[in-house]
């Protein structure tokens, strides 16, 4: 689990909780042109989700959420109320609780199609000779979750916005996989900027500058801070950096792990014919990526030392401008 490190997670805050569907179990949803294709097991979770708030008095009715085929979106808020309880009580009782609807679902559907198969999907355990292991329902998501504390100004609404628009984006990842487009101009920071890619991204409430030194040694404070910081971006917001030194890459890696979005800077311009390399065409695919440079490209190619300068100029701009993290 990716907690923030001193948090007090009972603190009456909005929380966006993403849980994960361990491999090999059936899907929770699928996802048509329309959006998510309901089905009983869908139908199942919607009336738990719905009905949980009502069992804690510290808890709001959990709105939007988002039932995706292979994991769960759920904008939690915890009541300024005395009797609250941490998140991650929340989080585990309501797992159990879906965990039990999936196996109820899931065996009662194997029953009418295949009796033999439902013996072992509506007792819900892995192999095990064992009573007592037979009696408890296998889990059915990801011992790791995440979550994200909505703090600041904006991020409500862009959380709320990523959880409706979930089975949207999905959809159009397979069906368009050009998603991306490129793009002439855009103004940012006071500047004009050459950009390729999405260019929703930099309507972002959040977007966070890392520059990392070639020299930081891989576990020491910095790294590790500028790691929590990028983990701890999210689907609300993006991360802006040139990602290519080591800790710049591994904080582009965390970020795209969480599901956050890339802003990154390219001392190089585009030429006409320029595209992204095979490693990042999925994310501009999925609208998350945009490529971003001062310069236009030129039939001469910059010296090392003029790609180093304009690095610099770049990500100081960013730095002094947007409110970030700066190992």
């Amino acid at each position: 689990m990716i907690r923030l490190k001193g948090f007090d997670y009972k603190s009456p805050y909005f929380y966006m909780v993403t849980l994960k569907r361990l491999k090999g179990l059936e899907a929770f949803s699928r996802i048509g042109p329309n959006g998510l294709v309901e089905n009983d097991l869908t139908r199942a979770f919607v009336k738990v989700i719905k009905a949980f708030h009502l069992k804690w008095r510290c808890l709001d009715e959990i709105s939007p959420f988002a039932i995706m085929p292979d994991h769960l979106h759920l904008m939690m808020k915890i009541k300024p109320t005395p009797d609250r309880v941490a998140l991650g009580v929340l989080v585990s009782q309501l797992s159990k609780a879906l965990r039990a609807a999936y196996w109820e679902t899931v065996g009662e559907t194997a029953d009418k199609q295949n009796p033999s198969a439902a013996n072992s999907a509506s007792e819900g355990f892995a192999n095990c000779a064992s009573a007592q292991c037979r009696a408890k329902p296998r889990d059915i998501f990801e011992p790791t979750w995440h979550d994200w504390i909505v703090k600041r100004d904006g991020q409500l609404a862009a959380f709320r916005r990523y959880i409706r628009e979930n089975a949207a984006r999905a959809w159009a990842r397979k069906a368009n996989a050009r998603f991306f487009q490129r793009v002439e101009a855009v103004e940012f920071l006071g500047r004009k900027w050459f950009a390729y890619g999405n260019p929703e991204i930099l309507r972002q409430p959040v977007i966070t500058p890392f520059k990392g030194h070639r020299a930081t040694a891989q576990g020491s404070d910095a790294w590790n801070s500028a790691l929590e910081a990028a983990a701890r971006i999210g689907p609300g917001g993006a991360g802006l950096s040139t990602f290519m030194s080591p800790l710049e890459k591994a904080c582009g890696n965390a970020i795209a792990k969480v599901g956050g979005k890339l802003i990154v800077l390219s001392p190089e311009g585009f030429s006409p014919r320029w595209h992204p390399t095979r490693d990042k065409e999925r994310f501009c695919a999925q609208g998350r990526m945009l490529f971003l440079s001062l310069y236009e490209a030129s039939t001469r190619q910059p010296t090392r030392k003029e790609l180093y300068e304009r690095c610099h100029e770049m990500i100081d701009l960013a730095i002094t401008t947007l409110p970030g993290v700066e190992a």
